[in-house]
Formats: structure tokens, C-alpha cells, sequence
């Protein structure tokens, strides 16, 4: 076999392989034009999220999501409440959002300088996030008392 049969024999076999490592996951995974996930939101630790006695303790997640706080209520169970306060010289933030799942629960009450009663199921599938309006919570609302459940209970 002359040194041009080889050389070609050797470019078919290279190109083989390269055909066959474009279509593996790993290496399409690494190629500058796949788009990549969005990373998840970073969890911060704004406020001072508690449960009011004889209640059952909620896992609410925080996290920023632009410039609004999110307090994240999917993990959170059917019915509950929990209590919001600020850390010691801290301000209120700007705006506060509430992320909630429409398939669990169907309202949430919110308690601070105002009430307010946010409807959730109306909103869509899926998980949604509701933004309070800005009277809710003033610069001397102490805490926020937040509940949740179907809207008969409100």
C-alpha cells in the first residue's frame, strides 16, 4: 500500500470518528453555540421567615429575582401560614413576590400595613409568581403575616 492510500485511508477513518463523537451529548454539551440551561435563582436570606405557634414549621425559599424578593411557597403545604419580619437594620424591600404552584392552593392572604387578598388559581398552570402591591408593607410594618389556602377560609 503506497504512502497516498494511507493518507487517505487515514483521513476517512479521522472524519469517521469525528462524525461520530458530533453526534455524542457530552461533547454537543461543549460546544459554544448550544444553548445552555438557565442556572437556578442563588437563595438568599432577606427576611425572617417563622411559623405562629401550633402551626406546622413551612419551607419557603428566598431568592431574587431581579429586583423583587420572591418567597417561594411551592414547597410549602396546601394550607399554612408563616410570619415575615425584617433582620435588625434592614428596610423592606422594594417588592416582594410570593411563588406559589395554582394546583395547591387557590388564595393567599397578606396582613401588614393593609390586607390583601391575591387570588392564585385564577393565574394559570404552573407555578406563578404575585407581586404585593406597595401599600402592604410600609416602612413601620413590623411583620407580614401571610396565609394560604382555599378562598372559603379567608
Amino acid at each position: 500500500m503506497n504512502a497516498m492510500h494511507r493518507n487517505r485511508a487515514l483521513a476517512a477513518v479521522t472524519l469517521a470518528c469525528l462524525a461520530m463523537l458530533a453526534g455524542c451529548a457530552t461533547v454537543k454539551s461543549h460546544w459554544p453555540f448550544v444553548r445552555r440551561a438557565a442556572p437556578p435563582p442563588e437563595a438568599v436570606n432577606e427576611l425572617v421567615v417563622t411559623t405562629p405557634e401550633n402551626s406546622p414549621p413551612q419551607v419557603v425559599l428566598q431568592y431574587w429575582e431581579r429586583n423583587t424578593l420572591v418567597l417561594d411557597l411551592q414547597n410549602s403545604a396546601s394550607t399554612g401560614q408563616i410570619l415575615v419580619a425584617l433582620r435588625a437594620g434592614q428596610a423592606w424591600p422594594a417588592r416582594i413576590g410570593f411563588r406559589m404552584s395554582t394546583t395547591r392552593f387557590e388564595a393567599l392572604e397578606v396582613r401588614g400595613a393593609q390586607r390583601v387578598v391575591l387570588p392564585v388559581s385564577s393565574q394559570g398552570a404552573g407555578p406563578v409568581t404575585v407581586e404585593l402591591p406597595p401599600g402592604v408593607h410600609a416602612a413601620a410594618t413590623p411583620q407580614i403575616a401571610v396565609r394560604w389556602g382555599a378562598v372559603g377560609s379567608f
